[in-house]
């Protein structure tokens, strides 16, 4: 629908179409229930002379009852045969005869080719009336369709600055409080990673709370969010719409606001809207709440359609502060071992289901092997060792062969790993349930990430030589991996302390380790 010179008169007049083909039936429908009396009778003794005679007209142009009917007569006829037809209809209590009065009295000044337009608080007001009729009469989808043009009618509008960064427009505004909770997505799930954010920590939405509550001086950092750039209109003060920077009047429009992603401000979001349902409950925290609800907080709007850029540039901000290591690996395109890690993930037979996307360690109790950010890091000390580095320079060399790494690290993933290991050998072929790795997890290390690891930086060195992986697979599927043991490979190679059930992190001591396991395979070779 195109709103030009009267954006309220015509969303009026585009709502009345679809209340209009929604009722029809409806009161046709209903009036089949009166008893002595046809639709058509019925209809007939509710009209007054002048809508008598369009209806015959409209009848005599080959127009069946239902379509005979006008948006003007609805309310009319259902007035007539309230208690005898309509009454009953409707959920008990419901009387909707004011609220179809005034769909008729709207209906009838929009269809007026006035220049003034109608008051958008009333226009708003008549469209939640035809709502209610529809929902009532269940015609959800009409309702919908009404409710949908209802929302376009009042866009957020607010001054702003706009400036442009990597490309793309950006816009800086504030909020206040209660205007943010109100218009702001939550975008907040506490079990998965939700559009372009991280997973949201309850206890650190909880400690945000507790500060606003608590403290008057109070400051907290700007929100970061993103916008598809259809969904805005910014309208310079300065009439300068090429400007690089300028000031002027932000507009959302209301199908945009339920489109914004937020990827940058999730806990400071849920802590706001927490924090003032939990003032609004204790009526001693008056004051306090209208103090936090007239607060502001500054917002930066990025106008970028795709939610792939935007969990890049969440990736980008995260080098500049504390993210978790999963979030970066699933969110960084630019990095190989990233890419490499999520298509491993998705596809290989040994590692498809069994990979923690939420969080940035495996727990003895999950059901999952290792996390993403642990399988990059894996993969990375597959192609590079253990103690190998990856700059730039290589990162893009990698990128421009990524198929070929993928390859690779498909190959050690699902032919090496069951080769060396009857653990992943049996998990692969069904042998072993992902519910039962909690419980394997007692009997041996092959589901811990850092041996997985591992064996991946064992696997490396071993290929350096050219030397053929299947001895090396023979040699380690005849070695135990029993946790808690004072003897062993991986205890005689220095990476697990003696009575301990998962390895030591200390670099020097891994990679000495790794050294010995492939040197102890030559050794089973000659």
């Amino acid at each position: 629908m195109t709103i030009i010179d009267r954006p309220n008169k015509n969303a009026i007049v585009a709502a009345m179409d679809i209340y209009r083909d929604a009722m029809r039936p409806f009161v046709s429908r209903n009036l089949k229930r009166l008893r002595g009396m046809d639709a058509e009778t019925a209809i007939r003794r509710a009209l007054a002379d002048s809508q008598l005679t369009q209806f015959e007209r409209n009848l005599a142009e080959g127009r069946g009852i239902e379509d005979a009917i006008d948006i003007a007569e609805i309310a009319q006829i259902m007035r007539r045969h309230w208690r005898d037809a309509f009454q009953d209809s409707f959920p008990r209590g419901t009387d909707l005869r004011d609220s179809l009065a005034r769909v008729t009295e709207l209906r009838n000044e929009a269809s007026h080719p006035e220049s003034e337009d109608i008051e958008t608080k009333r226009a708003v007001d008549v469209l939640n009336d035809m709502s209610d009729i529809l929902r009532a009469a269940n015609a959800p989808d009409a309702a919908a369709g009404v409710e949908e043009i209802r929302d376009e009618l009042k866009p957020f509008t607010t001054s702003a600055h706009r400036l442009t960064q990597g490309g793309r427009d950006v816009y800086a505004f504030s909020l206040d409080l209660e205007a943010l909770d109100s218009l702001l997505p939550e975008r907040v799930d506490e079990r998965m990673v939700r559009d372009a954010n991280r997973p949201l920590t309850p206890s650190h939405a909880k400690e945000i709370q507790d500060y606003l509550r608590k403290r008057d001086d109070w400051l907290l950092g700007t929100l970061m969010l993103g916008i598809s750039p259809e969904f805005v209109r910014f309208d310079s003060y300065t009439g300068d719409a090429d400007a690089a920077s300028d000031v002027g009047v932000l507009t959302i429009l209301k199908k945009g606001e339920s489109e914004m992603k937020m990827f940058d401000g999730q806990h400071r979001r849920r802590a706001i809207g927490d924090a003032l349902a939990e003032l609004a409950s204790d009526s001693r925290r008056a004051a306090k709440l209208r103090a936090l609800k007239d607060a502001s907080l500054p917002v930066m709007l990025y106008a970028e359609p795709s939610i792939d850029a935007l969990r890049q540039m969440f990736a980008d901000a995260a080098k500049t502060r504390s993210i978790e290591r999963n979030t970066i690996t699933r969110f960084d395109r630019r990095d190989a071992f990233n890419r490499a890690a999520l298509e491993i993930a998705d596809a290989s037979d040994l590692f498809i289901g069994r990979v923690e996307m939420e969080r940035a360690s495996v727990a003895r109790t999950s059901h999952h092997i290792i996390a993403i950010n642990q399988l990059a890091m894996t993969l990375k000390t597959l192609e590079v060792g253990y103690g190998g580095r990856v700059n730039k320079t290589r990162n893009e060399g990698y990128m421009l062969e990524l198929e070929a790494l993928i390859e690779r690290c498909w190959a050690w993933a699902d032919d090496f790993m069951p080769s060396a290991r009857t653990e992943y050998n049996d998990l692969m072929a069904g042998e072993i349930d992902n519910s039962e790795l909690p419980a394997m997890r007692e009997k041996t290390m092959a589901f811990n990430a850092a041996v997985i690891r591992i064996i991946a930086g064992v696997y490396h060195e071993w290929l350096k030589s050219g030397s053929d992986s299947k001895v090396l697979a023979d040699f380690l599927r005849g070695e135990s991996l029993e946790p808690g043991k004072r003897s062993g490979l991986l205890v005689d190679a220095g990476a697990v302390p003696p009575g301990a059930t998962s390895p030591t992190t200390t670099r020097s001591m891994v990679t000495d380790a790794i050294d010995y396991i492939v040197g102890k395979a030559r050794e089973s070779a000659s």
